[in-house]
């Protein structure tokens, strides 16, 4: 396996593809489903019945290894149950097999130098032809881990150390690969990583892709070749694409429930540095949680490197974001109080215009008042007239002219027509304003208010200004309707106007006797 390292951005690019982010979040909510799933085998091969002590020890064996990369705790206990059982049936090559597993999980939980001690101890013992490839490949996880966390303490006393590391690594890896069938999977995985350390990037390259175009996509194989792949991209300052190989490889680890990993931790770097700290934050966190629930301390040690950092600014984030929700939550207040303001205030408008339009109605229900009462005086004048040229025509043809001239010279005759004209004017302009006593009694001083006796009737003076409330302001019409001289008139409505509270607009209240407020 490549080193791990770091993705950084000095190059920035496009960027990754939304599309394979929503995939690899679409996996992470199906992880219980998947850990559900492997717990459910494993708990199915501990079942299994052994026929034989040897059976149990293969059993035992199978369990560890499906415990390796999802808790070593279990892997290590399973490994050393069958080591005792290996060295209860007296065969040395069965507890090399076991104790090789041991060292595997040693070193995925950090304890290199008990791991180192026991590599030591069974080269010295000897090495059975059939258990090479364990061993050698026992070998090279070893020192890649041991190498990794070299690189991961970054301490000057310890670089001394880590051309050994890498050597030993590139030993064991070399010897695998004898014995590994060429054209396979995990043959075409070394091979790449020995080509990309020999500087051959391309040749690499064409394997990793092999292997990732034809593999399960599910499986350790698939995941180990996107991550190497990502860190060639990484070299070749594309961080971009290696972005998308760790989205891969992170998706294969978890559809196979594989927690001792580190290309999603790769991932979560690259998208702190691209701004994208929400999915930094919940990468990190779930790298960390499996990190901590297979006892990966290596990873763990990583990933605790990193975290606080895009802790910090997924902290930042909520800040803003907390900030932002308080802003709007403001804003949306003020516009529901507004909203709500808005709407008292059309409410209120509409009952205004409700009361005017009520107003308006009746103003021309005022309007049709006004040509009723028109009509029934002109109706009542034209058959006075009528009766009179009857009363003149009898009169004339009855030879009664001197009767005739007294009734036309008899003042009687004119006060009693100016006597029903009064009273019809009064009812019809009072019918028409009700109030109009009331609210010009208002407009005087209380000592000079005008006093009606009869219900019904106004004065002379209430009836020149109810003439002026109708339009009429020519006092040589309103004398003419009163039969009064004009002066008479003028001296009425000053007389009036000097008893008002407001002299000045006096006459101008009057006009507003009755109307639309």
């Amino acid at each position: 396996m490549l080193a791990v390292v770091v993705c950084t951005t000095a190059t920035a690019q496009k960027g990754i593809d939304n599309n394979i982010l929503k995939r690899l979040d679409h996996e992470l909510e199906l992880r219980p489903v998947y850990d559900q799933q492997k717990m459910a085998r494993i708990d199915s091969m501990c079942s299994i019945s052994a026929n034989s002590q040897h059976e149990r020890y293969l059993i035992l064996c199978n369990v560890a290894r499906e415990y390796e990369t999802f808790v070593s705790d279990s892997a290590l206990a399973y490994y050393e149950q069958a080591l005792t059982l290996a060295k209860e049936l007296d065969d040395s090559a069965a507890a090399i097999k076991a104790q090789l597993g041991k060292i595997k999980v040693m070193s995925i939980m950090g304890f290199f130098h008990e791991a180192v001690s026991e590599l030591t101890y069974i080269e010295q013992k000897g090495i059975p032809a059939q258990l090479n490839k364990e061993w050698y490949d026992c070998g090279r996880q070893l020192y890649s881990y041991i190498e990794a966390y070299t690189l991961q303490g970054n301490s000057s006393n310890m670089n001394k150390y880590l051309d050994e590391y890498t050597a030993r690594q590139a030993l064991y890896r070399n010897e695998l690969l004898k014995l590994l069938q060429p054209g396979t999977p995990e043959f075409k995985l070394f091979c790449a990583e020995q080509y990309y350390i020999n500087g051959q990037e391309h040749t690499a390259k064409k394997l990793l892709t092999d292997i990732i175009e034809n593999s399960n996509p599910d499986n350790n194989i698939y995941a180990r070749a996107a991550a190497n792949m990502a860190q060639i991209r990484i070299a070749e300052d594309n961080p971009d694409d290696a972005a998308r190989y760790f989205a891969l490889s992170a998706i294969a680890d978890i559809k196979s429930s594989v927690k001792e990993t580190t290309s999603l931790q790769n991932l979560a770097v690259y998208l702190y540095e691209n701004g994208d700290i929400e999915h930094a934050y919940a990468y990190i966190t779930t790298s960390l949680a499996d990190a901590v629930f297979c006892n990966a301390r290596l990873r763990t040690t990583q990933i605790s490197s990193i975290t606080p950092l895009i802790d910090k600014a997924y902290k930042v984030q909520l800040q803003k974001k907390h900030r932002i929700l308080m802003f709007v939550s403001l804003i949306s207040t003020l516009l529901a109080i507004g909203f709500v303001g808005a709407c008292y205030f059309l409410l209120k408008q509409m009952r205004r215009l409700n009361a005017t339009r009520q107003e308006l109605k009746n103003a021309n229900k005022i309007k049709e008042e006004y040509i009723g009462h028109f009509l029934d005086l002109c109706s009542i004048y034209m058959d006075r007239l009528d009766n009179f040229c009857k009363t003149v025509t009898r009169k004339i043809t009855a030879g009664q002219v001197e009767d005739l001239v007294k009734m036309a010279k008899s003042s009687k005759f004119a006060e009693e027509q100016h006597r029903q004209f009064y009273e019809n004017f009064d009812s019809a302009f009072l019918h028409i304003y009700p109030t109009f006593i009331e609210e010009f009694n208002n407009l005087l001083q209380p000592a000079e208010r005008i006093n009606v006796k009869d219900v019904g009737r106004l004065t002379t003076e209430l009836r020149i200004f109810a003439f002026l409330r109708m339009g009429v302001d020519d006092a040589n019409k309103i004398a003419s309707f009163l039969h009064y001289s004009v002066n008479t008139i003028y001296t009425y409505r000053n007389k009036i106007k000097n008893k008002a509270i407001d002299r000045e607009h006096f006459e101008e209240n009057v006009m507003k006797i009755g109307s639309i407020t």
